[in-house]
């Protein structure tokens, strides 16, 4: 049975302020409004009946009307954890309008509590489960919970997502996912348990697609790879490299990529000379600590046993910038670790770094280590302690 007519408006919520995924002076140099698509909700789009219509409003870069609400059958919302705020108004405006809201992604993903006010929460990957969603809807169902088994999304046979849904214009880079999942344990990450610890690739003709198609739609130039880890599985993206190399040539070399890889990259110098001849111009390196025990202690292994400038070195050598993250407020610190990670920076010579405060992240090892701790020094009378310092880091 074909699917009925349906409005279904996609809103994208705003990033709280103070996050890393803004960089306003960056994109008014660059004449953007905001610097990165909303790459999950076009792949939903994708994934929807086509007898559906389909509008999408960037709350980061556009304005959210009356008019636009009134003209939806159904609300479609989510994003990650620092746009939870403003997740929550869009749905407490959708109640307000009397239009149902279905929310989904990694933030209620790992906070399905949040969000019980919405109509539907859609848990896991979509691809998994937005046909069960469908179903519902189209049988009348206007409240549920459906959930997807975790790491089972074939991304082989993900859609193409809908990139003509968005306004190039007024972005600094569009994204596109060759991979999901990590093969590293790293204690304060989630990505591990969103979405696992076997990175699951697409195939190169559907990566080469997905290009040929922001290509047709007349976009060029900057292309981020959004890989959790573009290098957790290596035979596949040594086999992709290549084919992206020759589809670059054979068009003039419309795009250059970025990406984010963990820093055993610089181990490996002829995937550096892949991702270069392919033109990848940057990376971004999760460094986190320039102290070797709290790296033991995070089990971040894939910064240990060497040195960090050195190994940063060696991707510039091979053509590629190198952005980096830092994290500060582990228990293992011993004193102030500002001046070896400015040692580390000037060192490495790294021109863009950020730096945050420790969270303990929803679902994480850590916060599941915080909170046996918590237990475990619960006093007899079977109060609660203050809790320890790292949970309460944002």
């Amino acid at each position: 049975m074909s699917a009925r007519p349906c409005n279904v408006l996609l809103i994208y919520p705003r990033f709280d302020g103070d996050t890393f995924w803004n960089f306003a002076e960056t994109c008014e140099i660059f004449g953007a409004r905001y610097p990165a698509a909303p790459l999950g909700l076009i792949t939903l789009a994708a994934l929807l009946p086509a007898a559906w219509s389909l509008r999408l409003v960037n709350r980061n870069t556009e304005t959210l009307t009356d008019v636009d609400l009134q003209w939806a059958d159904l609300v479609m919302t989510g994003g990650m954890l620092p746009q939870q705020l403003d997740s929550l108004e869009i749905v407490d405006l959708c109640r307000k309008h009397g239009k149902p809201v279905a929310v989904g992604g990694p933030g209620v993903t790992s906070s399905p509590h949040m969000y019980r006010s919405a109509n539907f929460q859609v848990l896991g990957e979509a691809e998994s489960i937005i046909g069960k969603f469908v179903e519902a809807w189209e049988s009348g169902a206007r409240e549920g919970v459906f959930e997807a088994p975790k790491f089972q999304a074939d991304v082989s046979s993900s859609p193409i997502p809908r990139f003509d849904l968005l306004k190039f214009e007024q972005y600094l880079h569009i994204g596109v996912q060759f991979s999901r999942g990590c093969p590293f344990t790293c204690e304060f990450c989630d990505i591990i348990e969103l979405y696992g610890r076997v990175p699951r690739t697409k195939t190169t003709p559907q990566m080469l697609v997905e290009l040929d198609t922001l290509y047709r739609l007349g976009y060029r130039g900057h292309v981020d790879f959004v890989d959790d880890n573009l290098i957790g599985n290596k035979k596949a993206v040594k086999a992709f490299l290549p084919e992206l190399k020759a589809w670059q040539e054979a068009r003039d070399w419309p795009f250059e990529f970025t990406t984010e890889a963990s820093i055993n990259l610089a181990d490996d110098p002829n995937l550096l000379i892949l991702l270069r001849d392919a033109n990848f111009v940057g990376v971004f390196v999760g460094i986190e600590s320039p102290d070797p025990a709290t790296l033991v202690a995070m089990r971040k292994k894939q910064n240990t046993r060497r040195s960090i400038p050195e190994s940063i070195h060696k991707i510039y050598a091979a053509g590629l910038f190198v952005t980096a993250g830092f994290i500060v407020g582990f228990d293992s610190e011993t004193g102030s670790m500002a001046e070896g990670m400015v040692e580390v920076i000037e060192e490495a010579a790294i021109p863009v770094c950020m730096v945050g405060l420790l969270y303990a992240l929803p679902n994480t090892q850590l916060t599941r280590r915080l909170a046996r701790k918590a237990a475990c020094t619960r006093s007899p009378s079977g109060s609660r302690p203050r809790a320890p310092i790292n949970a309460r880091r944002g």
